[in-house]
């Protein structure tokens, strides 16, 4: 059997641009100043807690993610997002028929591994259209660690029959963040060229693609 494991934002699909709005939203409904898109932009890839802090610096006390004035940033903005969750969001192309390659051999399982909150990630799939190709996902929120931790990895690792000894396993990915995640769980690393940032850090990755058809190349 193999594993596949997919990052979601910057290497299914860019989001980039209805994160930016749901920010907007979020600051005009808490009548905050409004911040230049450019200013948000690099934080919608780093995590929501990274979101929220630096693009509700203005409104979060000492940057405490204890405190109300966070949980309510955190309320506002997830209800905002989940209602405009799929507005200009895109697929990148080639990745509708990646999965469908992938999807043709009954030995692979493909999945979703991502820090978006599970709620907002299966939506998301689901109005791109593509949540039929995944046999299940893990979001940030799903279980006590989110990447780079490989807890999410071992969770469907444990529900879905994974053997050590005999199975294969890919995590694929446009971060550092995802190169890590796949390497502390033992899988062959493919670092995704298209997305959000334009070199994978300082974890190497077995293999680099620069389009979504080398994935195909490379397992």
């Amino acid at each position: 059997m193999n594993f596949f494991f997919f990052d979601l934002d910057g290497t299914l699909e860019d989001s980039s641009e209805d994160m930016i709005d749901a920010v907007h939203g979020t600051r005009n409904l808490l009548k905050l100043p409004k911040k230049l898109s450019s200013e948000i932009k690099p934080f919608v890839n780093k995590g929501m807690t990274e979101l929220y802090l630096n693009c509700f610096d203005d409104y979060i006390e000492k940057r405490n993610i204890n405190s109300n004035q966070f949980n309510e940033v955190k309320d506002l903005y997830e209800k905002y997002y989940f209602e405009n969750i799929c507005i200009k969001s895109h697929l990148y192309e080639g990745i509708v028929d990646v999965l469908n390659d992938l999807l043709a051999n009954k030995e692979n399982k493909v999945f979703v591994i991502t820090n978006k909150p599970e709620r907002h990630s299966r939506e998301l799939l689901r109005k791109l259209g593509i949540d039929k190709f995944f046999t299940d996902l893990m979001g940030g929120d799903s279980c006590s660690e989110m990447k780079p931790s490989s807890l999410p990895l071992k969770i469907i690792a444990e529900k879905y029959s994974f053997n050590f000894d005999t199975d294969k396993a890919y995590m694929i990915g446009d971060s550092e963040g995802d190169i890590k995640c796949g390497k502390n769980f033992g899988a062959t690393t493919i670092w995704c060229g298209w997305g959000y940032n334009q070199t994978h850090g300082t974890e190497i990755p077995n293999f680099s693609a620069r389009h979504p058809k080398e994935i195909l190349s490379y397992i």
